[in-house]
């Protein structure tokens, strides 16, 4: 990421953060618990998992849903200045549906749900880094 410490917070309790700080752990990049001691500040405004119908077949039922994740985020520096302003990413999956396993397509459901988890934590790492690498050298 070419950060040396990086502090993440959260205004709400989030499984993207507690992802982002497993994925920092086996990094080179050192989490500090202290964001006077971080190069840099991550904060999780939101995170939201909605489930919504995709596709009824033609007898009305429903074929498959659509499952999203949403995360507002923002990351500053150690001086308190914007490295990404406070952006929202957003994940989507289509799972199919089965009346005759409903029990599997939760389980299913909830698997999506932890991969998009990863999905997102990856993806705010990775606009971080880019963010960072374009900054003049300190």
């Amino acid at each position: 990421m070419g950060l040396k410490s990086l502090h993440v917070s959260t205004e709400a309790p989030s499984r993207v953060a507690t992802e982002i700080r497993r994925r920092i752990s086996g990094s080179t990049v050192k989490l500090v618990a202290d964001p006077k001691d971080a190069e840099a500040h991550l904060r999780i405004l939101s995170e939201n998992t909605e489930k919504s119908i995709q596709t009824l077949t033609g007898a009305g039922r429903v074929y498959d849903y659509q499952l999203r994740l949403r995360v507002g985020y923002r990351a500053s520096d150690g001086a308190g200045n914007p490295l990404v302003e406070p952006t929202e990413i957003e994940v989507r999956r289509v799972i199919t549906y089965s009346e005759t396993a409903p029990l599997a397509k939760e389980a299913e459901e909830l698997l999506l749900f932890e991969d998009m988890r990863g999905e997102a934590a990856g993806q705010i790492l990775r606009r971080i880094a880019v963010v960072n690498a374009r900054l003049p050298a300190r």
